[in-house]
């Protein structure tokens, strides 16, 4: 089911795995903010994605585990309640959600959380299964478990929870099959696959922006998450594992 961190790690050391990295993290770099003293946070499984300098802290849901990274600089990853993220009232600047939204177990508390941290010009980057693509029957991967969703859902879930997408694209076109020779044409079939068959992706990718002020009526969605008192930030060393 994929509930262990260990069990998505594996996958991404596997070259499928690697192969969904090469495919998405050029986007994730393009997401982070590269302004001085920007704060750039990541939430869920997204060490894969990252490169060293690219996040501030990875905050990693306590239903999987956490693991340390980066591995040989001083530890920016902590374990943490989704629900009631140690993170300061719009601190972040840019927030990136990965093997997140889909395992939780109410995905619109952790987005109450995500609008809360988030500055007002900030920006979430939400990658998820896509309900219609091929991915989601792919049980032996972490995108063929949790929650998956359509864009129309996606969008429906972001625009309730104070967020208005920007952008909301399909990626990872090329099948969930170990073969090395359909490992080898990946990249052609991801060329392909956007042009001609844009909603059979794998993966949603949605770039939204943080509404300030909520539509009549929706106000306490928005301002609901401010009532509650946050921890201070305490990372929590239980279930470490090496860096990926």
């Amino acid at each position: 089911m994929y509930d262990d961190i260990s069990e998505i790690r594996a996958f991404y050391k596997e070259r499928q795995g690697q192969q969904v990295v090469a495919h998405l993290r050029p986007k994730v770099a393009e997401f982070w903010s590269q302004s001085e003293g920007c704060c750039n946070v990541a939430l869920g499984f997204a060490t894969p994605f990252l490169h060293q300098d690219d996040a501030d802290c990875v905050l990693m849901p306590k239903r999987h585990g956490v693991l340390i990274w980066p591995y040989n600089q001083p530890v920016r990853s902590t374990l943490v309640d989704t629900h009631a993220l140690p993170v300061p009232d719009v601190q972040t600047d840019r927030l990136l959600l990965v093997h997140a939204l889909e395992f939780d177990t109410d995905p619109g508390r952790m987005l109450d959380e995500c609008w809360r941290i988030l500055d007002g010009a900030g920006r979430l980057l939400v990658i998820v299964p896509h309900r219609h693509g091929m991915w989601t029957r792919a049980e032996k991967t972490p995108l063929g478990h949790g929650r998956p969703y359509s864009r129309r859902q996606l969008r429906k879930l972001l625009q309730h929870h104070g967020f208005e997408p920007r952008v909301i694209t399909t990626m990872l076109f090329m099948p969930p099959i170990t073969s090395s020779w359909m490992l080898k044409l990946s990249h052609s079939m991801e060329r392909v696959g956007a042009r001609w068959w844009p909603a059979l992706g794998g993966v949603l990718l949605a770039e939204a922006d943080k509404i300030l002020y909520a539509p009549a009526g929706k106000t306490s969605k928005l301002w609901s998450s401010r009532s509650t008192a946050r921890p201070r930030f305490a990372p929590q060393t239980s279930r470490v594992l090496r860096q990926f």
